[in-house]
């Protein structure tokens, strides 16, 4: 099946409030794979909200961000865990102005929750 080598592009990445994190292609509409997550997700019954996780094509892994400041890589091809952090993002507080945040640029995580930043530089070994 040449969509199990085709490119990350090709994938969309979901995540419920469970923690399930799930791989689908574009092309064919199937689900690829579902692995934990990784991260603590916050109650879905709060006003809380949760990081969109980010995927680097170059690393060939997909982010996430966890309410406690939890950080989780995961495989984009496999979904197995490849990378754990933490990023001390203080106490999470409901409301859209504090909606935590994940982000890239080139190698570097960048998480955000107000005005605190932190970055890191993930090494997965991929």
């Amino acid at each position: 099946m040449r969509d199990s080598h085709a490119p990350p592009a090709t994938r969309l990445i979901s995540v419920s409030w469970q923690g399930k994190a799930s791989a689908h292609s574009l092309t064919t509409g199937k689900t690829l794979w579902t692995r934990p997550a990784g991260v603590e997700m916050p109650d879905q019954d709060t006003m809380q909200e949760f990081a969109s996780p980010v995927a680097s094509k170059r690393q060939g892994v997909v982010y996430f961000l966890g309410s406690d400041g939890e950080l989780s890589g995961l495989d984009l091809r496999t979904g197995k865990q490849v990378w754990r952090g933490h990023a001390d993002l203080g106490k999470p507080r409901p409301g859209i102005a504090d909606r935590p945040q994940l982000l890239l640029y080139e190698d570097v995580l960048v998480a955000r929750n107000g005005s605190k930043l932190v970055s890191l530089l993930p090494r997965t070994g991929g």
